[in-house]
């Protein structure tokens, strides 16, 4: 189970980590001992921000990570420039219209630089060139042959020449195709228990009650029948269940709309 502490416990945890004293501490950060021992109690709260920040530089931490406002204790020196990350591009993760929760799965996926990588080398028409190459190479090939040996159009080796052409687009789709799948399947099996996440196929009693309810305008007596699937669906011996017991649950079954439902032509009939 994951423990968030306080900026108390961070703090003495962070210096025990360096193996520093009270006194060292106070000494190297320029920042009292008293007031250090005093940031370090659990039932203080009031901590100079100018304290905070020095604090948070001197042990190479995040302030916000201190403060609890980020989860990240390293301190991030990228400028949002040098990440591409745009004001469109922010607004968008920060919108919750993304599951960022399942970006950041996909991103640190080991097949997802993979994916990149083959986008990239597609989008960027990093080896058009050597595939135009590679083709025109191939053709010509392919022209000698001909023109030697006059072999029939369904030639084995003619084939083999005209197969080893590569569709530049056909590649790469299928590669970044198999990269995505990789990704997106793995994730899903790892979810797969996850308490939120949906039962990959409905359990067999829930499809038996949908089919009984499409069924049971058509019942003589819906009451008696939805009882008696019930008790059979939950593995209830009817012969331990009192009278008074059976003509409580009916009552309750009532209230049921969907599952109790007596069609007119019967009323009609019981008139007669």
């Amino acid at each position: 189970m994951k423990v968030n502490l306080s900026i108390q416990e961070k703090l003495k945890d962070l210096r025990v980590e360096r193996g520093l004293s009270l006194e060292e501490a106070a000494k190297a950060t320029g920042i009292s001992k008293s007031t250090l021992d005093n940031y370090e109690q659990k039932d203080d709260k009031d901590i100079s921000h100018t304290y905070l920040l020095e604090l948070a530089k001197f042990y190479d931490v995040s302030a916000d990570w201190l403060l609890g406002i980020s989860e990240s204790r390293e301190i991030l020196n990228h400028d949002i420039a040098d990440l591409h990350l745009d004001d469109e591009t922010l607004d968008i993760l920060k919108s919750g219209r993304l599951n960022n929760r399942l970006l950041c799965e996909m991103i640190k996926h080991p097949m997802f630089l993979k994916l990149i990588a083959d986008a990239e080398i597609y989008v960027d028409g990093i080896a058009s060139m050597n595939i135009k190459s590679l083709n025109d190479w191939v053709n010509i090939m392919r022209r000698q042959v001909v023109q030697q040996h006059n072999p029939d159009a369904d030639d084995k080796y003619l084939r083999v020449l005209e197969a080893a052409c590569i569709d530049e687009e056909e590649f790469f789709f299928h590669n970044i195709h198999n990269d995505l799948d990789s990704v997106i399947r793995t994730i899903r099996q790892e979810h797969e228990k996850d308490f939120e996440s949906a039962p990959i196929e409905q359990p067999s009693y829930a499809k038996k009650i949908q089919n009984f309810i499409k069924t049971l305008s058509y019942k003589a007596n819906p009451l008696e029948e939805t009882t008696k699937m019930i008790y059979e669906i939950l593995g209830i011996n009817r012969k331990k269940i009192t009278d008074e017991e059976d003509r409580i649950f009916k009552q309750i079954l009532k209230k049921a709309k969907k599952l109790y439902i007596v069609p007119s032509h019967k009323h009609k009939a019981r008139k007669k």
